[in-house]
This record gives structure tokens, sequence and C-alpha cells, in this order.
């Protein structure tokens, strides 16, 4: 099987395409248009804020292509292909593994390190499992490169300090208010990521924190989660939210609305009545819930998920050496992934041969017997089986040179030359004078174990003098 990885992230895609891949329905669904695509192939789909990725495992010679998951995602999500090709990457192999194991640990967010990327990983594997789309190839590769992020981020440190989109929030706050004592905040939803930057909020300690939510348990359950004083805010019922918008200082937006809960005809009105005071707007979700016309309107402040990475870029270097060291930690640990595929691979292509040889001496053998008859003269016998041992070999040798004898300009003909010298031991002419190397005697036949026959395999190439 052969590991492939095509998406979209916050570095190669602005939150204008982010948000229409985010705004295109649930993972099950494309998951299931994935499938019936391409019915051979396994299937990750890992969607945030910040990016939209597909994990694939295909065939080795099968489909998809590149060209082929670009169309399925232009078609899908009804983007042009040239905007596809151009704000998309494409990874293969080991550099598709890596990729996602960077993903888990952090090093391929917005914010270095930001620990809830993982979270939405499993959640992403868990639901491509639940629907059947995640097989044995990418059920290894998301369970190793979870447990290489928990490992990597336990050894290295690489999630210590500010390393959240709700504290990089909280850092652009205080670069425009000086205090924040007599300011209202604001926060509109209830879930993971606004509990976080609400947390980091509070530790600014403004004067009042207000929560609104479309369900109102919701977002009384988040005030208790933030153990937020009744003195200090509380949750109010969707229907205030024009009220508390005049009242507030910072609003902190992160919904699953589909279209912007924030516009201009509903801020018109609510700007007269706040006299035009300085409004602060952090929205930190795709798709968007603030209109982008917003940012034009008088004294009102708009900032998207995008604009935090200019306050990122600062902090960037603070934190150098931990992510050398989780580079390193991935880059092991992705080596020995793609061992384990290639050793899974190589003993299901083992048992395949197995089979073939034996199919091709059953039918060899049945048609030797028939010749020979009840009683065969020993001179009979001698003719027949060396007859069935010659169209034997010539059988067994039929399949790959006749492959060779097609080649078609993949891999130079040397290479396939020095692997059946290597796999058949099948030494140069020894010049004249010079003893030739020994070669260890090959073991015992083993049981069809699969993978321990392909390690087995392995062990001896080593062993075996080219």
């Amino acid at each position: 099987m052969r590991v492939l990885f095509t998406g979209i992230n916050h570095r190669t895609a602005p939150v204008e395409l982010r948000e229409r891949f985010a705004a295109a329905g649930d993972a099950p669904t494309h998951l299931d248009a994935f499938r019936e695509r391409f019915p051979a192939c396994e299937c990750v789909i890992v969607s945030t804020c910040n990016r939209f990725e597909l994990y694939v495992a295909r065939p080795l010679h099968g489909q998809p292509k590149t060209d082929d998951l670009r169309t399925f995602l232009s078609q899908r999500f009804g983007i042009p292909m040239g905007q596809v090709a151009s704000s998309s990457i494409h990874r293969e192999q080991d550099q598709a593994v890596a990729h996602l194991f960077r993903v888990c640990c952090g090093l391929d967010s917005m914010v270095l390190g930001e620990p809830q990327v993982l979270g939405q990983v499993k959640r992403a594997y868990q639901t491509a499992a639940d629907c059947g789309a995640a097989g044995p190839v990418l059920h290894r590769v998301f369970q190793q490169a979870i447990a290489t992020a928990k490992q990597a981020r336990t050894e290295t440190g690489i999630d210590a300090g500010r390393v959240s989109v709700g504290s990089v929030a909280a850092d652009l706050a205080r670069q425009v208010f000086a205090d924040f004592a007599d300011k209202t905040v604001l926060g509109i939803g209830a879930g993971e990521i606004a509990k976080l930057t609400l947390r980091h909020m509070m530790n600014l300690g403004p004067r009042r924190l207000w929560l609104v939510n479309r369900t109102q348990e919701n977002a009384q359950a988040l005030v208790e989660a933030l153990h937020l004083p009744a003195s200090a805010g509380g949750a109010q019922s969707w229907e205030q939210l024009d009220e508390l918008l005049v009242e507030a200082d910072i609003v902190v937006t992160c919904t699953a609305a589909p279209e912007p809960i924030l516009t201009p005809h509903r801020f018109k009105p609510i700007l007269k009545r706040r006299r035009y005071r300085p409004l602060f707007v952090i929205d930190l979700a795709i798709p968007r819930d603030a209109s982008p016309e917003l940012g034009s309107m008088t004294n009102l402040y708009l900032y998207n998920i995008d604009d935090l990475q200019s306050v990122v870029a600062n902090s960037l270097g603070q934190r150098g050496e931990q992510a050398q060291a989780c580079e390193r930690h991935v880059a092991a640990a992705v080596t020995a992934c793609m061992s384990q595929i290639t050793h899974a691979d190589l003993g299901q292509l083992i048992r395949k041969l197995r089979a073939k040889l034996h199919d091709i001496g059953q039918n060899e053998q049945e048609r030797t017997l028939k010749k020979l008859g009840t009683h065969p003269a020993p001179q009979t016998l001698d003719t027949a089986l060396g007859e069935h041992t010659q169209r034997l070999i010539n059988k067994i040798l039929h399949m790959p040179l006749s492959q060779l004898n097609r080649h078609e300009g993949g891999a130079p003909l040397g290479f396939y030359a020095a692997a059946l010298r290597r796999l058949f031991d099948l030494e140069e002419d020894t010049p004249a004078g010079v003893q030739p190397a020994k070669t260890p005697e090959p073991p015992e036949p083993q049981a069809d174990t699969g993978a321990d026959e392909a390690q087995a395999v392995q062990n001896n190439s080593a062993s075996t003098h080219p």
C-alpha cells in the first residue's frame, strides 16, 4: 500500500478558502463520497479551523494519484481546480506520514506546540474508523502518530508556555488595551476553543465577562467550567446578544454557524448606541462569525484567526530547542512506522507468491501424473519427471522475464539485475585464483506467517553476500 496526503492549511490557503471547506458538510459525508469513488482505498479527513487534509492509503499501482485527489476536492467543494492546485500541498509515503506526525505534535500548527490539534486528529481518526474508512495501514499510521505525539510532548516540553490560539488572542488584546479593570468581555460560543480563549481572557482581569450561546445550557456549563463568579458576569440568552454588544469592549466569537452572525446590518444601530466607543472583535471561527466588512466600520477593530499569525511570529524562536528535539522524535518514529508498513506489504506479497507458485506446481503435477499412467516404465518415469521439472522452471521464470522484456523505463534494468542477484544468491563469476565467498546456508522453510516471514526475508537478505 502507498500512503498519500493532500490538503490545505493556514500556510498555503487564506481564511476565505479554508472556510469554504469547513462550511461544506461533515466528514462522514465526504468519507462516503471518497470511498464510493475509490473503493479500494483507506481515507481519514482531518478538518480544523487551520487545515483540511486527506490522508489516503491505496494499492501500490492503483488510484488515486495526486491530480485525482485534487479533482475530488475541487468537485466536492465547488472550488476551481486551479485554486485547489495552487493552495494545496501533496506528500507521499514517508513525507506524508511525517506530515501527520508533525501535525499531531503541534509542529505544523499556527501556534507551535498547540495541544488542541492532537484531540482534533484523534476525533478525525475515530470518525474514519467508525465509518469503516480507515483500514490496516491508516490504523497503524494514526495510532503511532498519536502515541508519538504524546511521548514527544512529555519528553520535549514542546507544549509548555503560551501555545494555544486562546493565549495568542489574549496577547493580541494586551497590544490594544493597557488596562482591563474597566473592560467588559463578551464570549460568543461555548466550544473548546471558546473555553480556552475565555480562560486566558479571565486572566487579564476584566471587570465583567458575559457568555452567550444558541443553547443557553451549554453557555451555563461553560461558565461553571470557568468558575466564573456571578459578580463577574455569567451566561445570557441568545436574544440578549445585541444588548451585550452595546456593553462590550472585547468580543471573542467562535461558533459553528455556517453564515456570519456579526454583520454590518446588525452593527449599524449598535455602534450608534455605543456612541462609537472602540470595539475589539476577535473572530476565531471557521467559517467566520464576523463579516469582513466590519473591519471598515468606524472604531470597530476586527481580527480573524489569520491575523493572529503576526503575534505568533514574535514568539516562535522561544522554543527552538524543544522544536528540534520534537523533530528528532518524529523522524525516528516515521522511520519505524514506514518499516512496519513495508514489512506488512512484503508479508502479503510473499503469501501471494507462495499461492501462485503452488498453483503452478499443482497444475504441472496433475499434467505429469496423467502422462505417467498407472505403471510407468523407469525410462518413461525419468523422461516425464525431467519434462515436468523443465516446464515448472520455465513457467516460474516466465513471469519475471516477461516483465523485464516489457521494461518501459521505470527503474533501470540494472536495478532489477541487482535485485535478482541479491534475492537468488547469483554470484558474479569469480576470477581465477580467487576463493569465492562462502554463502550461509539458507534457513529451514517455515510456516507462512506473513509479516514474520517478511522479517525473515529481510534478515536473510542482510546476511547474504551479494
